[in-house]
């Protein structure tokens, strides 16, 4: 069997799995405790070969420790604000004069709304941009990740029955080992992760939770116990495939079930995907994107004398196959074309970048690195056509009204089901992609279904909305509707 037949196989295996042994009843402290495991649980067991840039851990205990003082002042001085904003550091690639914004929330925040702004050091490659940040960080969480470590060691969560099924099932059935005592720490460590977010919002006394990626399980279940409203910007590819859309036919309430209230989505497409998910059932909302506004105000007509223009999305994924690919690529394309690539590396999985070096000494192709300030919508902005794995970028493509090409290596299967012909395409072989045209591209009507225009001006609509009561989706109260009767578990 192919290693992609056999990826498609497992994570079938692991949705039979979960269904038939009601995995999502399971309560820790009132929340789902597969909720919880379902997403690194998921990545493990479909096993890409993803090059990611771990930082030290000696630099994290450092860094955790440094902010365990500014933690402790901000819940002892307890300053209130409006909003708590929690962000990355890869966000900082807006340029402001001698200065970079958050891409997520230093707009909303520059319009009169107090924050406390949490930024997770996800990359080391941006401290350039994080000394010049415009709006710095008030906390790093990294603080409450190594408390929440040390809590879960200290006084682990009485799971021990079912961490050991949830071992037994993920070997026979998907061939994946994970010790019990694993799947116990990781969900002592966000039962903890979450009492310290609460002694934080105890004392802030935020309106409204912002968040800026969807694995932020502690703060949404602390928001929930607060009765805080939380949104959640779509971050990447997210559709009824990914491990954190929850199915209908999962039965718990919107807290049980570590739901946002508010998905803020990009654009109607992703809400149509996220049809048959509890995130997509009244909670979505298109907001738009801000990288693809400014984009799209960047983009003109070309000139038809201009070389055509190949951008090449890197993921961290695949990336020797990937490099051998492009090279392939390169090597068939028609001695009459006149071209270029510009190749854009992952901001946090390819810090990395020696894998590259064989396509550096090729005329017509540019390297773009992790943290130059050209971004990847710089550069869609001036493309006719661009190539990825299975990214997220292919979308991004798309609401720039530009083809975009599927590369058949490890990672791409989700993507299959979205090849048209007319936006999306295969390139099979390397040479393919020559016989793709390149020029007129499709309607912005089109376009904006992936993304909608006017994320500033969507984004600040909807939390005024928040903050002044009026609900932004039907339904809308920080614990959310009952969704079904479920069996309690064991608590701490």
């Amino acid at each position: 069997m192919a290693s992609g037949e056999a990826r498609v196989a497992r994570l079938k295996s692991l949705l039979e799995l979960e269904r038939e042994n009601d995995l999502f009843s399971f309560r820790v402290d009132g929340w789902s405790a597969w909720r919880v495991l379902r997403f690194p649980l998921y990545q493990l067991v479909q096993g890409l070969p993803v090059s990611q840039a771990s930082r030290p851990t000696l630099v994290r205990i450092v860094e955790a420790l440094r902010a365990s003082l500014k933690l402790l002042w901000l819940i002892c001085v307890g300053q209130r604000r409006d909003l708590l904003v929690k962000t990355c550091r890869t966000a900082l690639r807006l340029r402001s004069g001698g200065s970079y914004r958050d891409l997520y929330f230093d707009t909303l925040l520059e319009h009169g709304h107090s924050g406390l702004k949490l930024e997770e050091v996800n990359s080391d490659a941006f401290s350039r941009q994080a000394a010049k940040a415009l709006r710095p960080a008030d906390l790093n969480p990294v603080v409450i990740t190594f408390w929440g470590r040390i809590l879960g060691l200290l006084f682990p969560v009485q799971a021990t029955g079912f961490c050991e099924l949830v071992s037994e099932l993920l070997m026979r059935e998907t061939q994946t080992s994970v010790a019990p005592q694993t799947l116990r720490m990781m969900l002592s460590t966000v039962y903890w992760q979450s009492r310290l977010y609460g002694a934080l919002l105890a004392r802030i006394r935020p309106k409204a939770v912002l968040l800026a990626e969807t694995g932020d399980y502690a703060l949404r279940i602390a928001s929930n116990r607060h009765g805080l409203p939380v949104v959640e910007l779509q971050h990447g590819i997210f559709d009824s495939e990914h491990p954190d859309a929850i199915p209908l036919w999962v039965e718990g309430t919107a807290a049980e079930l570590v739901l946002p209230d508010v998905l803020a989505s990009y654009g109607e497409f992703w809400i149509d995907q996220l049809a048959c998910t509890h995130q997509g059932n009244g909670r979505a909302v298109p907001v738009g994107n801000e990288l693809i506004d400014l984009a799209r105000q960047q983009g003109s007509e070309r000139r038809q004398n201009e070389a055509t223009h190949i951008v090449v999305t890197s993921q961290g994924l695949d990336t020797q196959r990937l490099v051998r690919w492009l090279m392939d690529m390169l090597s068939s394309a028609p001695a009459s074309l006149d071209w270029r690539m510009s190749i854009k590396l992952h901001p946090v999985n390819d810090v990395n970048s020696g894998e590259f070096d064989a396509l550096r000494g090729v005329r017509q192709v540019a390297i773009v690195g992790v943290a130059e300030d050209r971004t990847v919508y710089d550069l869609l902005a001036e493309a006719d056509l661009h190539l990825s794995i299975g990214s997220a970028c292919h979308f991004d493509a798309a609401a720039l009204g530009v083809r975009t090409v599927v590369i058949p290596l490890a990672g791409h299967e989700p993507l299959l089901r979205l090849i048209d012909g007319k936006q999306f395409f295969l390139a099979r072989h390397p040479s393919d992609v020559w016989s793709i045209p390149t020029r007129g591209h499709p309607e912005p009507e089109c376009a904006y279904r992936f993304s909608a225009p006017g994320f500033a001006a969507n984004l600040q609509g909807l939390v005024d909305r928040l903050l002044t009561g009026r609900a932004p989706v039907s339904g809308l109260s920080p614990a959310g509707p009952s969704l079904g009767q479920t069996k309690v578990g064991s608590n701490a």
